[in-house]
C-alpha cells in the first residue's frame, strides 16, 4: 500500500464511479482499476462493492477511507511546513473560490498563476461559501474564499475585501448605481433569490428579520447567472455583489442601487493546524494583487480592500501567510 494508492481510493470513493475517479484523476480506467485490485489483495479485504450502478463501500473500505483522510492530510501539512522553505512552487493545490468573483477575479487569477508557476497542478472548486467552509475543514481543499457568514472559528481566517450588496433590475427599473435604496423596500417589489443558506440570502434575511420583516421571493435559485438572465428579462428584482453583475452592468444589460447597510467580506480561509506549501502562498499574493487593483482602480463598484487577519492567528508566525 502507498500514498498514490490512497490517493486513488479515496476519490473513487468520494466519486462512486471508477471512471468518473479515472477522468477526475487523470489516469486511464484499466491503470485504475489494476490499482485498486493490488491495494486490496495487499490488504487481504474487499474495498468496494461493484455494481452497473457504480462503486460503494465495503465495511473494510470505509475503515479504511475513514484511515486514509487522517494519513493523507498529515502528509499534507508535512509537505506543507517542509515546502514553505522551497524557492519555487511545485506540487499540488486546491482552492475554493464563490461563482460570483468568476468573472472579476477567478478568470484572471487562474490564467496569471498557470503562466507564473508552470510546476504547480492546481484543483479548483467553485461552489457556495458553505460548501466550500465544509470542504477545507474535511482537507477537500488546502484553502478557500468564502463569506463571513460562514462560522470561522476552526480555520484560519484573514478578511480581504469587502462588498456592497446591490438592488439589481433590468434597465427599464429606474435603479440608480448613485443612489442607495432601503432594504425595507426589498418587501414592495417581485424578488428572486438565491437559496438558503446562500450568503446573499441569509445577510437580506437576518437585516430583514432585524427590522421585524420576512421575504417571500418569487423564486429561488443558486445560480446567479439564472438570476441575471431573468431580471434582465423583467422578471422580478435580486440581490447580489457587484461582482456577479460586473460584465452586465458594464455592458448596459442590467441597472443597480446599492442597498443601505447590506456588505459581504471575502475571507481567505485554510485549517489552522494545516502547513500551507509555497503554492498556496504565491495564489495568495496574487489574489491580493488582484482583489487591491480592483478596488483602487474603481471597476468594482462597493468593494472596499481590507487584507485583515483575524484577531486569533495574530502573533503566529507559522499561520502568517494569510
Amino acid at each position: 500500500m502507498n500514498l498514490r494508492q490512497l490517493e486513488y481510493f479515496k476519490q473513487i470513493a468520494e466519486s462512486r464511479s471508477i471512471t468518473r475517479a479515472a477522468h477526475l484523476l487523470r489516469v486511464t480506467q484499466p491503470s485504475l482499476t489494476r490499482q485498486m485490485q493490488q491495494l486490496e489483495s495487499d490488504l487481504g479485504v474487499l474495498l468496494f462493492y461493484r455494481s452497473d450502478k457504480g462503486v460503494t463501500l465495503t465495511p473494510a473500505g470505509q475503515e479504511l477511507l475513514e484511515r486514509a483522510e487522517g494519513v493523507l492530510a498529515q502528509v499534507r501539512k508535512i509537505s506543507g511546513e517542509v515546502g514553505k522553505y522551497a524557492t519555487e512552487p511545485k506540487g499540488e493545490f486546491s482552492f475554493g473560490v464563490p461563482p460570483s468573483l468568476y468573472d472579476i477575479v477567478t478568470s484572471r487569477l487562474m490564467a496569471d498563476y498557470i503562466d507564473l508557476y508552470p510546476e504547480v497542478r492546481l484543483r479548483i472548486t467553485e461552489g457556495l461559501s458553505g460548501t466550500l467552509h465544509e470542504m477545507v475543514l474535511t482537507g477537500k481543499l488546502d484553502a478557500a474564499l468564502v463569506s463571513d457568514v460562514e462560522p470561522l472559528d476552526l480555520l484560519h481566517s484573514r478578511v480581504l475585501l469587502q462588498e456592497q450588496l446591490f438592488l439589481v433590475g433590468s434597465n427599464g427599473s429606474n435603479l440608480n448605481i448613485s443612489r442607495a435604496v432601503k432594504v425595507e423596500s426589498l418587501g414592495r417589489r417581485p424578488m428572486l433569490l438565491t437559496s438558503r443558506p446562500n450568503a446573499m440570502r441569509t445577510i437580506v434575511d437576518r437585516h430583514l428579520a432585524g427590522l421585524g420583516r420576512t421575504l417571500t421571493p418569487k423564486l429561488e435559485t443558486n445560480s446567479s447567472r439564472l438570476l441575471c438572465d431573468l431580471v434582465m428579462h423583467g422578471k422580478g428584482f435580486t440581490v447580489l455583489p457587484y461582482s456577479a453583475i460586473f460584465s452586465q452592468h458594464r455592458a448596459g444589460l442590467l441597472s443597480a442601487a446599492p442597498i443601505d447597510g447590506l456588505t459581504v467580506c471575502w475571507t481567505l480561509v485554510h485549517v489552522r493546524e494545516r502547513g500551507i506549501p509555497l503554492a498556496g502562498h504565491r495564489l495568495r499574493e496574487r489574489l491580493v494583487d488582484i482583489l487591491s487593483h480592483h478596488a483602487r482602480q474603481g471597476s468594482w463598484l462597493g468593494a472596499q480592500f481590507l487584507d485583515r487577519p483575524d484577531p486569533i492567528a495574530r502573533g503566529h508566525k507559522r499561520e502568517a501567510w494569510i
